[in-house]
């Protein structure tokens, strides 16, 4: 029963997914709009759901650009998205000095639809991690001791390779505010 259970919730997250760009509305947004609309697309994902002091924050901090007369593009979507995302993970230091590469490296849309694609496709495949015959003969402790364990191994691996991308993020965060 215990192991029918875990395959449920795992189904439950292989079904969720970002939206690609194309998904976002096509007019800006109201901070309310912008707010209400990352918590849709987030739903499940994140832990506590997003306010306009955290929009406010990011704006100060640099993580988000600035809109422009109170009015958000998606551009301030797709960085909402992520850096909600990777804040359950790093620190919001470490987001700025890798978010200007994650989401800057093509165009903002290309460099999302990489960032949603890659995500949508490794919770699908996460779910998938063999434990379907595993299911029959380990416990929910045994799973999630795996699960724990890659998620550190995969934090630490990123953590290093942002270690090594700074000098580009800084660079091209210095060339922005020019």
């Amino acid at each position: 029963m215990e192991k029918v259970n875990i395959q449920k919730q795992l189904d439950s997250f292989a079904n969720k997914q970002l939206p690609l760009w194309d998904d976002f509305p096509d007019f800006e947004l109201y901070m309310d709009q912008l707010v209400s609309l990352g918590n849709r697309y987030l739903e499940g994902l994140i832990e506590s759901p997003l306010t306009p002091s955290m929009v406010n924050s990011y704006v100060k901090k640099g993580l988000m650009s600035r809109p422009q007369k109170k009015k958000y593009t998606n551009t301030h979507l797709a960085e909402l998205i992520a850096i909600s995302l990777l804040k359950a993970i790093y620190p919001l230091d470490v987001i700025a000095n890798y978010l200007d590469e994650l989401l800057h490296e093509f165009s903002i849309k290309e460099s999302y639809n990489s960032f949603a694609t890659i995500f949508n496709d490794s919770l699908k495949n996460s779910c998938q991690v063999n434990f379907a015959t595993d299911l029959t003969t380990l416990s929910q402790t045994t799973i999630t001791k795996h699960i724990v364990i890659k998620a550190m191994i995969y934090k630490m691996i990123g953590e290093q390779l942002i270690k090594k991308a700074p000098a580009i993020s800084a660079k091209t965060t210095t060339q922005k505010k020019i």
